[in-house]
């Protein structure tokens, strides 16, 4: 049984840079996606310019889309698995046993949500009625060592935008790696 400091939930923009700055911090990470393909939302809007992202002032949403892919794939050691999704999980002496779509069991320490499609999934998680999760200042949900990033995450006075969510996964890395200390 393969064992992850965290499995990141969502291969869209956001959930790729968690395992791309998660590599760099040196944690092992797998990122799950449940579609064939990495990319999430801005990948329905293909040639949609994107100005929020930070070092481009304006980048189409499927060049930059590549940019990541190409990041996180060639210059990291994030286990990315597409076409898969938690069939369950049990959480016990802080670690998460998860079954995976492909029946697969693994261990991780921690879980970044970083898609809206699983959050039904994990019981007793606090959504607001936008149906996003309630976070902390943090990234961490009130579910021990489960952190949501991106579009699925509330917090007061959240901007809307992508370099928000890059923030966003930078907070729970960080969160994350401070655990191990």
């Amino acid at each position: 049984m393969e064992n992850f400091d965290a499995i990141i939930i969502g291969g869209g923009p956001s959930g790729m840079f968690a395992g791309i700055y998660g590599y760099q911090k040196k944690l092992n990470l797998l990122l799950i996606e449940k579609q064939g393909f990495l990319g999430g939302t801005p990948l329905t809007y293909p040639d949609k310019p994107v100005y929020d992202f930070p070092c481009f002032s304006e980048i189409k949403a499927k060049d930059l889309i590549n940019r990541l892919i190409d990041q996180i794939t060639f210059n990291t050691k994030t286990k990315i698995l597409t076409n898969t999704t938690i069939a369950s999980y049990s959480y016990k002496n802080n670690v998460f046993e998860i079954v995976l779509s492909n029946n697969e069991t693994i261990t991780a320490s921690n879980i970044i949500i970083a898609s809206g499609n699983m959050i039904n999934i994990f019981k007793n998680l606090e959504i607001n009625s936008n149906n996003r999760i309630n976070v902390k200042i943090n990234q961490e949900t009130n579910l021990s060592h489960i952190y949501a990033i991106g579009n699925v995450c509330y917090y007061q006075d959240k901007p809307s935008s992508m370099s928000t969510a890059i923030g966003e996964a930078t907070v729970a890395i960080r969160s994350i790696v401070n655990q191990k200390k």
